[in-house]
């Protein structure tokens, strides 16, 4: 069997990608944490890593998102640290954060006056304005939640940082003889929320996030400052691009308004 798929070529029931050595000293960390569930590297050389290649179980959507779930927060309780940190790092946080809302603000009030003025609405536009209220009431409460997130941790000299895979998908799973995640190019150290938010942007939105935070939370509950940082992320609504297509702009408003509803929904069981 040979096929190609995205980066990497698998060729014999084995996958091959270009030696990443960052990638191998991760691996080597993950092992001493007891950590295993990546696939197996067989063979390094000048220029490639293989590595096994394993098919992925058929089963239902509800189990397949369990197991990822737990699978992450085994990676994040595994590999969890303190360390120390600046004052100057969570207001950096803070002040982007602030940032990304005010010019979300900004977006969305000239959008909706700009509907306000029209004669005739476009049916995108009148969905768009029927909905305005969940958009606003948001962005109000993620900038209030901020400022309360800073000044919980303003003063604090340690932050709880782990190994994050920093490009997490249901993509990026394998559910075989055991479970597995893979693509771990992007991974850095940092705290367990920038995982969760990334996957609840891709994926968990379209899921039940709410009862996998609680399984997340039975073997790596999150802190709640991390709780906080988390309904902050996930209550900014992604920015609508409109396009020359009416149908496609009908279909990605209603795509945003079913996200911003999951996450008004998920932060009010989060809190």
């Amino acid at each position: 069997m040979n096929k190609k798929i995205n980066s990497v070529t698998v060729k014999d029931n084995k996958v091959i990608k270009k030696k990443n050595d960052r990638l191998l000293e991760l691996y080597d960390y993950l092992d001493s944490k007891e950590f295993n569930n990546y696939p197996k590297v067989l063979n390094v050389s000048e220029e490639y890593i293989e590595s096994e290649y394993i098919e992925n179980k058929n089963t239902k959507e509800i189990i397949f998102g369990e197991e990822f779930i737990k699978t992450v927060a085994t990676l994040h309780n595994k590999t969890l640290e303190f360390k120390d940190v600046s004052k100057n790092k969570y207001r950096t946080i803070y002040d982007k954060i602030s940032s990304n809302i005010e010019y979300l603000k900004k977006y969305y009030e000239n959008l909706i006056s700009n509907i306000e003025d029209e004669i005739y609405m476009s049916p995108s536009h009148y969905l768009l304005a029927r909905n305005y209220s969940c958009i606003d009431s948001s962005l109000k409460y993620s900038k209030d939640t901020l400022k309360k997130w800073f000044r919980k941790v303003e003063n604090k000299s340690k932050e709880r940082v782990c190994i994050i895979h920093n490009n997490l998908s249901l993509d990026h799973f394998i559910m075989g003889d055991k479970n597995y995640l893979t693509s771990f190019d992007n991974y850095m150290v940092d705290t367990p929320v920038l995982d969760l938010y990334t996957f609840f942007k891709r994926d968990g939105f379209k899921l039940d996030f709410n009862h996998l935070l609680n399984k997340y939370n039975e073997i790596n509950e999150l802190l709640e400052e991390e709780k906080m940082l988390l309904n902050i992320l996930i209550s900014m609504p992604p920015k609508i691009d409109e396009i020359d297509n009416e149908v496609i702009n009908c279909r990605n408003i209603r795509n945003t308004i079913n996200y911003i509803f999951k996450s008004i929904n998920i932060v009010n069981q989060n809190k």
